[in-house]
């Protein structure tokens, strides 16, 4: 083969290999796909780079196809949303740490469900972002350090200060007093089923007869009580109604409680009938006269 040619299949492998690199850069950063823009403004976006996937609550809806560095330190990032996804309002969005090899997302997350919609070529707001590696790191290094603290302070309150040794007397007398309960338990127990014997026999000793006797006669003193009281409540209302036939001046009882010209007319016979008496003491002659033949 001639140089010449050897030169042109240089050339032409070099121009296909060029071309399927920078092809496949441009599918990979969405080439072909469509969409219609939407804008995102970040103070931080750590990793983020053209064509990285874009997520609305965890589905793949577009990708990023620019990023922008602002004179005011704020990062643009341009996204393109497939035709057949609208974004919801009230999303925010977020960089999100994607795998353990610094890849990201943009993460799209609704607030609420609603039918309403941010408007193509506007602006989502920023969402709060997800903690880094390197502040994950420094919480589990701080947590580590935490746990140092605690396992030197254990260390020297149940090792060095004796707690351990004080555990376990605890333990030992914890055990002695549930053995000494134990036995106390049972004791009880002993003594309950001789007292539910004892119940028992005395319960089977009463003679049932004696027990329907004095069952019977308590019904038949009951019956009598029964009766008197009732007798009484109509002696009652009959000496009620007598008092009140005497409080209303009927009859002679009731005019002799209840109207005073009586009362004042007894007076008067009375003493009438005192004087009577004393003028016959002072002159029996007078009213006894007695003659003989």
């Amino acid at each position: 083969m001639r140089p010449r040619d050897n030169i042109l299949v240089g050339a032409v492998i070099t121009a296909a290999f060029v071309v399927l690199v920078v092809g496949t850069l441009w599918l990979v950063r969405g080439g072909l796909q469509g969409g219609y823009p939407m804008y995102v403004r970040l103070p931080w976006g750590s990793g983020i780079k053209q064509g990285q996937t874009v997520f609305l609550t965890g589905v793949d809806v577009g990708f990023v196809s620019a990023v922008d560095l602002r004179t005011d330190g704020t990062l643009v990032v341009e996204m393109r949303i497939r035709k057949q996804f609208r974004i919801p309002e009230g999303t925010t969005a977020s960089i999100e740490p994607n795998g353990f090899f610094g890849d990201v997302d943009v993460a799209l997350r609704p607030s609420r469900p609603t039918t309403s919609y941010i408007p193509p070529r506007d602006t989502v707001p920023a969402g709060k972002p997800a903690p880094t590696m390197a502040q994950l790191l420094a919480r589990a290094d701080s947590a580590s350090t935490r746990l140092g603290d605690v396992a030197r302070v254990v260390q020297v309150e149940m090792v060095q200060g004796g707690g351990i040794a004080d555990l376990r007397k605890t333990l030992e007398s914890a055990n002695a007093l549930v053995v000494q309960l134990s036995g106390i338990a049972a004791a009880q127990s002993r003594y309950l089923d001789r007292t539910m014997r004892s119940l028992s026999r005395t319960v089977s000793a009463i003679d049932s007869a004696t027990v329907d006797s004095a069952v019977k006669n308590l019904k038949t003193t009951t019956a009598n009580m029964s009766d008197l009281t009732n007798n009484l409540e109509r002696a009652t209302s009959q000496l009620d109604a007598v008092l009140v036939k005497v409080d209303s001046g009927g009859g002679t009882v009731g005019k002799f409680v209840n109207d005073p010209a009586v009362y004042n007319n007894l007076q008067a016979v009375l003493a009438r009938l005192d004087s009577l008496t004393a003028d016959l003491r002072r002159n029996p002659k007078r009213y006894i006269n007695v003659h003989i033949f």
